[in-house]
């Protein structure tokens, strides 16, 4: 056996000795590859760990990364230097965690695992930053090398600024009339979770000819803490020459967050002007009935249409009157050519019919007649305009004008028409156009046309510009030519730019073109193209849970943008179903593009079971029309929690019973404390169990010694 022993050791001591030198041999040639790239002896430190971690703001973060020694040669003296990148704009600070800098020596391929605290502001923005961290150490000869590595942190912060509304808003009087003052006051929420400091709210924006500020327009404040509301008064004056309507102040707070960065948020309110009712009227010309064919001397002809109150308040001493466009006498009206209409209410529309006949002065051509409303709002004038056209025919005084050579040819738009009717900002429409030559006998040719835009037909009287664009095609086309009462017909894609106002806008048609002798004539044609702009309500997510304890509160929260190009005027959220609230409906009012506004609100479930709710969200356009957007949720209701005890046969203390049933106490606090206390009557009869036991064991060891040692007497005697 010592033999066999002594060559078993003989042969591991051979394996030994023959790894050595394997071992030897590898790293002799890992030292030929290795000169190609780095100098005999150099050790490089490097970080093998993962390179992104993702921390918490406000809180101290611990990570660890793994780091290694990838040469063959030791690093000694090694210290490590962490520094924040873009150090301007990085909220981060970093430290090793109970190390000092320098971690002494790491031999040729090996690791090291080094432990950070990571520090971010609670008020850090969602975003990844970097982290350098540098290598300084030595080799065997005391040459110093470096390296460096990055990592990134990776910060989500829902709560980087304060969060604030502006809220509860009052008028009083509610209704201002022009000239007077009154007091607006509301309340700065910081429902958020960050301190607001060296908070500035003030009226902006203000305008002596509407609505000013008596006294100061700012209002200081140090310091508002998360979770109050602060409430501001100011008084506001209107100017004596105002006219009813909704005249916006803008509220801006500016404020600086814990870290001192600066902030500011602005939001709108509309104040009401006018006597009890603060509204304004719209009349808008609609559904025209132009005549088709073509007329001759005292030949009757009717153009139809309405005017509608679009707008939220009355329109008084109303006037509407018809006349030819321009120099007159040749197309005149055989019945009324006024009506008067002393009051139209909002949402209301009356109907006019005029019945026009050519004269003998009249020539072969398109005429235009021009329709006029005349009405008061809020004691000052409004005029609105629109044209319709009809095609005459007298030859008899084409005659008298001239020889026939020289009696001029006519071009028309005969008739057009809008695909869709009412066109809508920010969309392409479909125009087509027929036009007419009137001439009896002459035919036209090298015809040239065009569109642009004139004055706006409303009140303010101001450039329409470029509101349509035509949609891959020019806005000038051309006809070789066009026979004696022949007809060509032209279809064009137009684009309406987004921030048109809704309302008629008129169109020209300029033709140019020459008669068979070469003569050059130009004229134009007038068309009425309806507009309308899109409006647009949306909410943050809305949140309601699938189940819920019947007569258990739930709240509801979201916030609302008006994300159109118009205001929006009465919006309101509704809740119904099989709910029980105390706020079915609650009244927003108006919200101008860009504005946001919120909703918070709570019910409960009244049935076991299926339970339907639907939240509802309305609005008016500016045209009057009512906009719903429904949401529906299906809760099911749950049988409330009953606190009748705590197991069988086991009876609570009366005390307990008392602050289990007492108020401020739900119900899963109730069971939480239940639960609790059957653990602990659990734990109590285990533990007396088991002293039971030991002490048994105890007596009856004691009872086997006392045996013992009886027996040990007993043989002794």
């Amino acid at each position: 056996m010592r033999l066999k022993d002594f060559g078993v050791r003989r042969l591991f001591a051979f394996i030994a000795v023959l790894v050595m030198v394997f071992s030897f041999s590898a790293a002799a040639f890992a030292a030929d590859d290795d000169d190609d790239k780095k100098p005999a002896g150099t050790p490089v430190i490097s970080i093998i760990s993962g390179n992104m971690y993702e921390i918490e703001p406000g809180q101290e973060n611990k990570i660890s990364i793994r780091i290694r020694n990838t040469s063959s040669s030791i690093a000694k003296s090694v210290v490590v230097m962490p520094s924040v990148a873009d150090a301007a704009d990085n909220p981060l600070t970093i430290s090793l965690d109970a190390q000092a800098n320098s971690i002494g020596s790491v031999a040729a391929n090996g690791e090291r695992t080094l432990n950070f605290i990571v520090k971010a502001d609670k008020t850090a923005a969602t975003k990844t930053y970097g982290v350098n961290i540098k290598f300084s150490y030595m080799n065997n000869d005391s040459v110093t090398f470096d390296n460096t590595g990055t990592i990134y942190f990776k910060i989500k912060n829902v709560s980087a600024e304060p969060v604030f509304n502006f809220d509860k808003f009052k008028l009083e009087p509610e209704s201002v009339s022009a000239g007077e003052s009154a007091v607006l006051s509301f309340e700065l929420f910081n429902r958020g979770p960050l301190n607001m400091y060296d908070v500035i709210v003030s009226m902006e924006n203000l305008d002596a000819s509407t609505v000013g500020v008596m006294g100061t327009n700012q209002k200081k404040f140090s310091k508002i803490w998360a979770g109050t509301r602060e409430t501001l008064n100011f008084n506001l004056t209107t100017n004596d020459a105002m006219e009813d309507g909704n005249y916006p102040v803008t509220i801006k707070v500016a404020y600086k967050d814990e870290n001192g960065a600066d902030h500011s948020y602005e939001e709108k309110y509309f104040v009401k002007v006018g006597e009890g009712t603060g509204k304004s009227a719209d009349l808008r010309i609609e559904n025209m009935k132009e005549p088709a064919g073509t007329y001759g001397v005292n030949q009757n002809f009717d153009i139809s249409f309405s005017v509608k109150n679009y707008g939220d308040g009355p329109a008084e001493d109303i006037k509407v009157t018809a006349s030819e466009y321009g120099e007159g006498g040749n197309v005149v009206p055989k019945s009324t050519s006024t009506y008067s209409l002393k009051k139209l209410d909002a949402g209301q529309k009356a109907d006019y019919k005029f019945t026009f006949a050519p004269t003998g002065n009249a020539s072969s051509r398109n005429y235009s007649i021009e329709f006029k409303v005349e009405y008061k709002k809020g004691g000052k004038d409004h005029t609105i305009s629109q044209y319709a056209g009809a095609n005459v025919t007298n030859p008899k005084k084409d005659k008298e004008e001239g020889d026939i050579k020289e009696s001029k040819p006519k071009i028309i738009v005969s008739e057009y028409q809008c695909d869709p009717v009412i066109v809508m900002a920010g969309q392409n429409f479909d125009l087509t156009m027929t036009f007419l030559n009137t001439h009896a006998e002459k035919a036209v040719k090298n015809v040239k046309m065009f569109l642009t835009m004139i004055e706006e037909t409303s009140s303010e009287t101001e450039k329409s510009g470029n509101i349509f664009t035509p949609v891959d095609s020019s806005n000038t086309f051309y006809y070789d030519s066009i026979p004696a009462k022949g007809t060509v017909s032209k279809t064009m894609k137009l684009y309406t730019v987004p921030s048109a106002k809704p309302k008629t806008y008129t169109l020209t048609v300029n033709f140019e073109y020459e008669d068979e002798s070469g003569n050059e004539y130009t004229t134009t044609e007038l068309l009425g193209i309806n507009v309308k702009q899109v409006s647009q309500v949306d909410t943050s997510e809305i949140f309601i849970p699938e189940s819920s304890e019947i007569g258990m509160p739930l709240s509801v929260y979201f916030d609302i943008y008006n994300t159109g190009k118009v205001d929006v005027s009465n919006l309101k959220v509704s809740l119904e179903g099989d709910i029980d609230t105390q706020n079915k409906s609650t009244y927003i009012g108006n919200c101008s593009p860009g504005d946001s506004n919120y909703y918070e609100g709570s019910f409960s479930v009244l049935n076991m079971g299926k339970n339907n709710v639907k939240l509802t969200i309305s609005y008016e356009d500016p045209s009057g029309e009512r906009i719903e957007q429904v949401k529906e949720y299906v809760i099911t209701g749950t049988e409330p929690v009953m606190d009748e005890g705590m197991g069988d046969g086991m009876d609570m203390p009366a005390d307990m019973d008392a602050g289990m049933n007492g108020p401020g106490l739900s119900n899963k606090v109730k069971i939480g404390i239940g639960v609790g206390a059957a653990a602990g009557i659990i734990i109590l009869i285990v533990v007396v169990k088991a002293v039971k036991k030991k002490k048994a064991a105890k007596l009856i060891e004691e009872d086997l010694e006392d045996d013992m040692e009886g027996k040990d007497d007993n043989e002794r005697l």
